[in-house]
């Protein structure tokens, strides 16, 4: 989302009061002035179509001291579990590489693109397409093939446990980082309003789901 991370600017909570309030009131007008098209719960620099299957989205809304506006990313449990498995099937595939396997996996070249007419000087580069090398310990897949074929392997065998949860961030330099992960089919203005209403009753505050999102009903269609 943007206004996220800026590390030139100071986190958003160490701000004034005076420079959040008026952060926050702003916030608010804008909310306001967006209201036909996100409901007046929220606002967000992103175009919320509903038409389509929408797995994740970013979004501001207003916390309930009136100095607090919370920056928020909201993902469904589905996306959650294949960027936990992915993450997995990265590192497993890379501790399969030796240093110099990876060195090389990371190597990127660049060629020039464009030259001055007159001077003969180099304008812009463009990046060296390479072949992608197949490795024994993949059985003749490549680098990023292992990886596609472990995340469906660990999906389908043994899958990280995912839970619903809202998790804070203090480093955002507007307003304060939320991720939200709900067990939700889509992303749509009913699941973040709900999202919103349910963060403010817990308090406004970290939380995890007790139990962790079962995958297995959704596919038996019994959820």
């Amino acid at each position: 989302m943007t206004r996220r991370f800026e590390n030139k600017r100071r986190p958003f909570i160490s701000l004034p009061r005076h420079k959040r309030g008026d952060a926050f009131i702003k916030m608010k007008g804008e909310i306001k002035r967006e209201a036909a098209q996100y409901g007046g719960m929220f606002t967000s620099p992103l175009i919320l179509d509903e038409s389509r299957n929408s797995q994740s989205f970013d979004f501001y809304f207003l916390g309930l001291d009136k100095f607090t506006i919370w920056n928020a990313t909201i993902t469904t449990a589905s996306v959650a579990l294949e960027n936990a498995a992915h993450n997995l099937a990265y590192k497993q595939t890379f501790e399969m590489l030796t240093p110099e396997e990876w060195e090389a996996e990371c190597r990127v070249e660049f060629i020039p693109a464009d030259r001055c007419t007159k001077t003969g000087k180099i304008l812009t580069y463009q990046m060296l397409e390479r072949e992608q090398k197949r490795y024994d310990q993949f059985e003749g897949v490549t680098f990023f093939e292992q990886i596609d074929k472990l995340e469906a392997q660990i999906i389908a065998e043994s899958p990280p446990l995912i839970y619903e949860f809202f998790q804070t961030d203090l480093s955002y330099s507007y307003g304060i980082g939320l991720n939200i992960v709900l067990d939700a089919e889509t992303i749509n203005r009913k699941v973040m309003e709900q999202s919103i209403i349910r963060f403010r009753e817990l308090g406004e505050k970290n939380w995890q789901a007790i139990n962790p999102v079962k995958f297995e009903e959704k596919q038996d269609g019994n959820v």
